[in-house]
């Protein structure tokens, strides 16, 4: 559904996600709206419960956009799987969500300077925490060894696109169909055709997106080759 917009980034030079470049706005305005009103509190300075209180707001605005970003990056580079962390997200992005705009709705009526205001910061700043650390998970799949500077390019690879459903070589969606000494990996053209065009043991489409020569060309599909076949199937 949104394949042209991908599209369109790849022909700019962009073809990162969207989410996380994006994400950060809200996140920095729920961390400063908890700054401002702890600062209000320490100093004294009532004004800058309003700049709080501001700031909010603007990460309400914010809030939106994101989770639609989110949402079509999950589709576009996960194919909607139904992975462990994107669940986690999902439900801490609706509390996120509610708290904020309960925040908003508090202030409005209690006033910027009320208690439980500074809750639902607090509240906000915790699930941005949280998030952040399971958004971390899909991208990097947890503490890795030194990879040897000739996989790196590999390794970015691998990180960009397969680290999400492949943490460590593994695979979340299927854990019987792991990366890691699979017959698709047995040399380099086996596992390029593969993710061409990938098919279950049965001939049957899986859960896996093709990745085509725009999405990863044949020369990064070779530097993912030699990272998976020589760094993670050595761990």
């Amino acid at each position: 559904m949104f394949d042209s917009v991908y599209k369109l980034l790849d022909q700019l030079g962009y073809p990162h996600p969207i989410h996380p470049a994006e994400v950060h706005i809200p996140i920095g305005l729920i961390v400063g709206a908890l700054l401002f009103r702890l600062a209000a509190a320490l100093f004294r300075q009532p004004g800058l419960e309003k700049t709080a209180y501001h700031c909010t707001i603007l990460a309400g605005i914010f809030l939106f956009p994101t989770v639609l970003f989110g949402l079509m990056d999950w589709q576009h580079f996960y194919a909607g799987a139904w992975l462990f962390p994107i669940k986690i997200k999902m439900v801490l992005a609706a509390i996120l969500i509610v708290l904020v705009f309960a925040s908003i709705i508090l202030a409005h009526k209690k006033g910027v300077g009320s208690g439980r205001v500074l809750l639902n910061y607090i509240g906000s700043f915790a699930a941005v925490v949280v998030l952040g650390y399971y958004g971390g998970g899909l991208v990097y799949g947890g503490a890795q060894p030194k990879t040897p500077e000739t996989y790196l390019a590999g390794m970015n690879v691998f990180n960009g696109n397969c680290a999400g459903c492949h943490p460590n070589g593994g695979n979340i969606i299927d854990p019987s169909l792991p990366l890691l000494n699979s017959s698709k990996t047995v040399d380099i053209n086996t596992f390029l055709a593969f993710i061409r065009d990938p098919k279950r043991p049965d001939g049957k489409p899986g859960a896996m997106p093709s990745f085509s020569p725009e999405k990863i060309s044949d020369q990064e599909a070779s530097e993912l080759y030699k990272y998976i076949a020589h760094v993670l199937e050595k761990r």
